[in-house]
């Protein structure tokens, strides 16, 4: 039985654990051909992707997304091996950390890091995976960005604020390539990251309008509907996935 995303392939970058490893999962189960993409660590993310695939072939490739030759390579194999380059979930990112820093005191460091793994890293996947969807004459690309990107009080709002507006400047560059380019917001979620970091979120919780925490299932259903047929006339979206949390 074919599956929505039979014969396309996806690469899912930040796919090592939490959200990332689980968008790779959803997608191969239905039918994806799958490239997971990390620093470091994949072994156990590409085991449980691979099992949950339903007849479609998944991958692991170590990339640095900093690092333009490193997603380059990453977009050729995937192509030398799979034969396509179809969608492009931009999940690595950096936010340990810099929901605390603030802005004044931020340290350059810690700055700079934010900048270059949640904006850069976002624009140099897409500059190296749009001519190789254009080849084909279809692409999907969805940012990741997040709540805080209506606060703006810490780099990581900030960061993900910018990817926001990336992304719809964007469109009008692909558009005619047969690529749409939007964005998934999500709220807080019940990921490992979330669990171990957000020591208020029982706080947060209590103020969104369907007070839960958000699963892995509801951001999926966001990013397939973005990656599907049936989105080809949205693009430049920012679609916000928070359980109508209002916050900035």
């Amino acid at each position: 039985m074919e599956g929505a995303f039979s014969g396309r392939v996806v690469v899912v970058t930040g796919a090592a654990r939490g959200l990332g490893r689980d968008y790779a999962r959803f997608f191969a189960a239905d039918g994806a051909n799958v490239v997971l993409a990390e620093v470091r660590n994949l072994d156990g993310a590409l085991a449980e992707v691979e099992a949950a695939a339903s007849g479609s072939r998944c991958m692991a490739v170590e990339a640095d997304v900093t690092d333009r030759s490193s997603v380059d390579a990453l977009v050729g194999r995937a192509v030398d091996e799979l034969g396509r380059f179809d969608v492009l979930v931009n999940h690595a990112g950096l936010w340990r950390g810099l929901s605390a820093a603030g802005l004044l005191y931020c340290p350059p460091q810690l700055w700079q890091a934010a900048w270059a793994v949640n904006m850069t890293g976002t624009l140099l996947s897409c500059q190296a995976a749009v001519p190789a969807m254009a080849a084909n004459g279809f692409g999907r690309v969805v940012n990741m960005s997040s709540m805080a990107s209506r606060s703006g009080g810490n780099p990581y709002g900030v960061t993900k604020n910018a990817v926001e507006h990336m992304t719809k400047g964007m469109v009008r560059e692909v558009g005619h390539l047969g690529i749409t380019v939007n964005c998934v917001a999500p709220g807080i979620s019940a990921s490992e990251a979330a669990k171990d970091a957000v020591p208020d979120a029982a706080d947060i919780v209590a103020t969104i309008a369907v007070p839960r925490l958000g699963t892995s299932r509801d951001l999926y259903a966001a990013l397939a509907y973005l990656c599907s047929e049936a989105a080809s006339w949205v693009t430049g979206e920012v679609l916000r996935v928070d359980g109508g949390s209002r916050t900035g």
